[in-house]
């Protein structure tokens, strides 16, 4: 399609009104074009299709190689170049999705982000709008547990990278989910937050996550064949609550570290 034929059409068709945009540095105005269309793809998805128990929450890329301050690099993605996009998809269709801006101080938009030293209680920026738009359902998220200790009951709060799981879960019609993520988002505190909202979660594994430190150190020796494990062994540790167990397992001579929480309140274990 040629320029001028792109300006043609776009004279006379819009998904947005632009004289409603705002400017505000929490949601850019190139998310703000297909907001009420984006919204209205989500709702429709689940109004005709019911989500099963089964999820997966991962990241996903949206081609686009224009110049915009939106635009993330990605390397070895299929899609490499793009808008990224939190998503919690069911069998290859996307049932809920949430933008994401790039940068140190931005990150998955409406997730509360824990600012820089640096950046607290510093001055707002010159010439920054006071228009600021309204709130949606995953705006303002901060996610605390609430974790049982020797010393008593401590609270635990999650990054914008793991809230954004139980954000995207909060989307979706009230129910009772699995979760299926990868080492990105994985880690005990965010099984154990998943748990007390009554969701399962099963997921591959960083060795610096948090989990077992067996485990971890297995993980590391196995990268010179001295793991200690047989052939197809699986060793599972609960956590000290009995929360989420930690699991490794050896198929091909290759330790794989998986979290996975159980549902409810009895101490079955799903991996």
């Amino acid at each position: 399609m040629t320029y001028d034929r792109f300006q043609l059409l776009h004279r006379h068709l819009r998904l947005f009104d632009h004289t409603k945009f705002s400017n505000d540095d929490d949601f850019p105005i190139i998310f703000q074009c297909v907001e009420l269309w984006s919204q209205h793809i989500q709702l429709a998805t689940t109004e005709l299709c019911d989500p099963g128990s089964h999820l997966a929450v991962d990241e996903g890329m949206i081609r686009y190689t224009g110049r915009n301050k939106q635009v993330t690099y990605v390397p070895n993605k299929p899609i490499d170049t793009g808008l990224k996009v939190w998503i919690a998809a069911q069998l290859g269709l996307f049932m809920r999705w949430i933008w994401h801006q790039p940068g140190a101080k931005y990150g998955p938009v409406g997730i509360e982000r824990k600012k820089p030293a640096s950046q607290r209680g510093g001055r707002k920026g010159k010439g920054r709008s006071n228009q600021r738009r309204a709130p949606n359902e995953v705006d303002e998220v901060k996610e605390v547990i609430h974790v049982i200790t020797e010393a008593g009951d401590k609270i635990m709060a999650l990054n914008s990278t793991q809230s954004v799981v139980i954000a995207l879960i909060n989307l979706l019609p009230e129910s009772t989910y699995h979760v299926f993520v990868d080492n990105l988002f994985s880690s005990p505190d965010l099984f154990r937050s998943l748990r007390q909202h009554g969701h399962g979660a099963t997921g591959t594994a960083r060795p610096n996550c948090g989990i077992y430190k067996g485990l971890a150190d297995a993980k590391k020796a196995d990268k010179a064949g001295k793991s200690g494990f047989q052939f197809n062994e699986i060793k599972v540790i609960p956590t000290a609550d009995n929360q989420v167990g930690r699991l490794d397992i050896l198929p091909d001579n290759s330790a794989n570290n998986l979290s996975s929480s159980s549902l409810g309140q009895s101490d079955r274990l799903e991996g």
